[in-house]
């Protein structure tokens, strides 16, 4: 089945629409460590992963960066950071190639392919000459002409390498091959070793070398004299069944006492997988549906929004069922139930493997590229697709008390990791707040699963299991990116990551992202700021706001009067005793200025809207502002925090005059900052 059929000339206009213009960028110290934190360790990562064409940095290192642009957007309003993640996604669609030419541009990785040369490392011996590394074989050199060497790499584990010598008269080739133990047809292949030489004008090279036609297919030479990581690129034949092998020596053999020295010789097929397309596609999808969604970011980013949204129209997704090269991934299981298979054309990750499916990680990471996609465009294709891998994963949950566990795929028994779940709850959450498959009983065992299974309990030093069983190690405690977001169904989640996260500088992207969701859960501001989360019980209220004296039918969110994205919150007055919703403030600062921000609107009636702050420690009201507008207007009020720090302090939200019945008031956007900040 064909998902799309592109237009003519439709890669011209995507890359024209994603490479006009780059952004302006700056950012100053605020009061708000978590800010300047986040500030610091963007300046020194921000930029370090978007240039790659390799998949796998794209999705392990810009994807994080990517969607903590959209985090900050979202807090900060400042559209600096959207401008970054343009220039971002411009860079990675024009790199974007076509290599396996099936006519679908995309991006490969050759990290996680089988190697395939035989004892790469070097570190079995021959069980015939302890001078020769297992399964090598020399061509004219002999046991003091190629020979392995305790000079290593330090960038390698392992104890061994191989030094190639010319010989002293210089008369012949010294050498070191084996042959490949596969390969896949008209493929590219990366051919990756260290290498390091003596200096000698010898030099050294590695290449590949087809015996079949006696055709070099790639050659890499060097000449460094310390040990430096090296690269080249080789397309293998069309046909099957040559004889491929990769060679160690010199570029010249006319110079005596040249030593070249090789270690970690790997040969690895590039290769697209779904895993990285779903990871990089997502924060594309979601700055997507942000402009969609919001008209004030439109005269600026809907031409790139619309770009990038054909490019992952007509390239990323029709590739997983439609390449030719790929193959149809897709199995429909059963009429509610699907799920991505690897592709039988090629081996992606081994050679023998006997799964069909992909880890759930793997195939969730998709779905959840699709569900955001289908919110800006509708396509009912996309939405089946999510709905039925959601559904084959939640067949495999299996319940733990009031929590959740599971297991890394359907084939393993190993129980999923703590890193790797962010990857299955960012598609659980995008799924609930879509309200798809996942009800608010199903996200509270996911937080459960954190809260009561993986947590050590403390809040001082808080750390969290290696699987989300509760058992192992805490290694991978700081990727909290996805399960921060849990915070939307339990205040008491929050501090499991930021106790983890204070004073502490994140060294890389995952760790960025877990940061700016941090930022996003962090009381000192508002929470929930556009009212665009629910909570777990009721799909009417805001997460993180209580509603006071009120009910589903005063307090609620409104999808038909919302500022921009999905929702606003409603409050309707009865008559008689005020209908309001509130929400703690914590971590405020003392004695300082703040400024309060909304944006509201009502609807006429003479109710009006009222947003005020209240001391309940001395019931002061020590911030209040009114309004009666019909149309979305921005309000602000400035106030000075108390001096006192045990004061509990709450953000009221209500109508103006409470005695006029039915009079609704609508709010959306609402933050607190220190007066000074810029957020």
């Amino acid at each position: 089945m064909k998902l799309f059929a592109k237009p003519p000339g439709w890669a011209a206009i995507v890359l024209a629409a994603c490479l006009v213009w780059g952004p302006a960028f700056s950012a100053s110290a605020s009061s708000n460590a978590w800010y300047d934190s986040y500030v610091t360790a963007e300046s020194s990562l921000g930029d370090n992963y978007y240039t790659s064409n390799d998949g796998g940095t794209l999705a392990w290192g810009e994807s994080y960066v990517s969607e903590s642009y959209l985090d900050l957007y979202g807090l900060t309003k400042n559209t600096a950071w959207l401008d970054k993640l343009v220039t971002h996604t411009d860079t990675m669609i024009a790199t974007a190639d076509d290599i396996d030419n099936d006519g679908y541009l995309g991006w490969s990785s050759f990290r996680y392919s089988p190697v395939e040369v035989g004892n790469w490392d070097f570190e079995t011996v021959s069980s015939t000459d302890s001078t020769l590394p297992a399964g090598w074989i020399r061509f004219q050199s002999t046991s003091s002409t190629a020979f392995l060497t305790t000079d290593h790499p330090t960038q390698t584990s392992g104890s061994r390498a191989v030094e190639v010598r010319t010989e002293s008269t210089g008369t012949k080739w010294q050498s070191l091959y084996r042959p490949l133990n596969d390969y896949e047809p008209d493929t590219l292949y990366v051919l990756q070793f260290y290498g390091k030489t003596n200096g000698s004008a010898a030099k050294g090279r590695a290449y590949l070398r087809d015996k079949t036609t006696n055709t070099i297919l790639c050659s890499v030479p060097f000449e460094n004299t310390s040990w430096a990581y090296k690269t080249a690129e080789c397309r293998t034949p069309a046909a099957t069944g040559h004889e491929l092998e990769v060679w160690l020596g010199h570029q010249t053999y006319t110079v005596p006492g040249g030593s070249a020295f090789f270690d970690n010789v790997r040969v690895n097929a590039k290769l697209p997988y779904m895993v990285h397309d779903g990871v990089i596609g997502t924060p594309i999808a979601k700055f997507i549906k942000l402009v969609r969604s919001t008209p004030a970011l439109q005269s600026a980013y809907l031409t790139k929004a619309n770009g990038y949204l054909a490019f992952l129209e007509n390239n990323i997704v029709p590739r997983w069922e439609n390449s030719a090269y790929i193959g149809n991934t897709w199995a429909a299981i059963s009429s509610t139930t699907g799920m991505y298979k690897q592709s039988a054309k090629f081996d992606a990750f081994s050679h023998g493997s006997t799964w069909t499916y992909l880890p759930y990680n793997q195939a969730l990471a998709y779905a959840n590229m699709l569900i955001v996609l289908y919110e800006s465009n509708g396509n009912p294709t996309y939405l089946d697709r999510a709905k039925r891998v959601g559904q084959y994963f939640k067949n495999a949950l299996v319940a733990n008390g009031t929590a959740y566990t599971w297991n890394y795929a359907y084939y393993a028994s190993t129980v999923e990791d703590a890193s790797h779940a962010n990857v299955d709850l960012g598609f659980v959450l995008d799924m609930y707040r879509n309200g798809q498959m996942f009800t608010g009983a199903d996200m509270d065992k996911f937080k459960n699963t954190l809260v009561n299974v993986m947590w050590n309990q403390s809040t001082t030093a808080p750390t969290i299991s290696h699987y989300v069983n509760g058992t192992g190690a805490a290694d991978f405690s700081k990727y909290m990116s996805n399960w921060t977001e849990l915070s939307q169904f339990s205040k008491s989640l929050y501090p499991i990551a930021a106790e983890q996260y204070r004073g502490f500088t994140p060294t890389n992207s995952a760790y960025l992202l877990t940061l700016s969701r941090i930022m996003k859960w962090d009381r000192s501001k508002i929470v929930n700021q556009g009212f665009e989360m629910t909570t777990s019980t009721d799909t009417t209220q805001p997460a993180q706001w209580n509603r006071i004296d009120s009910t589903a039918s005063t307090v609620y969110l409104d999808a038909a009067n919302a500022y921009e994205g999905k929702y606003g919150l409603a409050i309707k007055a009865t008559g008689t005793t005020a209908q309001q919703a509130n929400q703690t403030w914590e971590g405020w600062l003392p004695s300082t200025s703040y400024t309060l921000t909304l944006t509201g609107k009502t609807d006429g009636s003479g109710a009006g809207g009222k947003v005020y702050v209240k001391n309940e420690t001395t019931g002061a009201i020590i911030a209040a502002l009114s309004f009666q507008d019909t149309n979305w207007t921005a309000k602000t009020v400035t106030f000075t925090s108390p001096a006192d720090t045990t004061n509990v302090v709450r953000t009221y939200l209500t109508n103006d005059n409470a005695a006029i019945a039915n009079g609704k008031a609508y709010f959306d956007n609402i933050k607190m900052k220190v007066s000074t900040d810029a957020w």
